[in-house]
């Protein structure tokens, strides 16, 4: 049987899913610290918070907000991104969230996983229905489901 148990309210587009007894011992307080660091065509190197506070700011040099300048391929993402100090933090989960797939596993201090899992939410901030799946039998949970967006069939309808 599936039931919806609750909802979840999202604030930063993403949610942790872990055992709440590692919450005291194993959140490190850490501030979401990323360098995005891009380089034109021309071999300038346009860094985010330093050269431009947000994607949609214009630079001055070029006339277009580096969106726009991604968008016209004058820019490639140069790898830099530091891992977090504490992998079990604020910074740890924006790190994974921002990643290709949007996802990550949380390690505990010691650096073994297991201590959660993060995930990036469908269409960020919200509050999100939480269906768990009750077997009829034991009345036990089997799974929860958090649905960050309806099916595209569904979204027609």
């Amino acid at each position: 049987m599936k039931k919806e148990i609750g909802v979840v309210g999202v604030d930063s587009g993403q949610i942790v899913i872990c055992d709440p007894c590692y919450i005291d011992s194993e959140w490190k307080k850490e501030e979401f610290n990323i360098r995005r660091i891009h380089q034109h065509i021309d071999g300038t190197i346009l860094e985010y918070q330093k050269d431009f506070p947000h994607y949609e700011a214009v630079i001055p040099k070029y006339g277009k907000t580096m969106n726009q300048i991604n968008a016209d391929s004058e820019a490639v993402e140069l790898p830099h991104n530091e891992p977090a100090k504490h992998p079990f933090s604020y910074n740890a989960c924006c790190k994974a969230t921002c990643g290709p797939d949007g996802v990550g596993q949380l390690n505990y201090e010691h650096g073994h996983p297991g201590v959660g899992v993060v995930s990036s939410t469908g269409y960020g901030d919200g509050v999100y229905p939480v269906i768990a799946d009750i077997d009829d039998r034991s009345g036990r949970i089997r799974s929860i489901t958090i649905h960050f967006m309806e099916d595209e069939e569904d979204a027609d309808i």
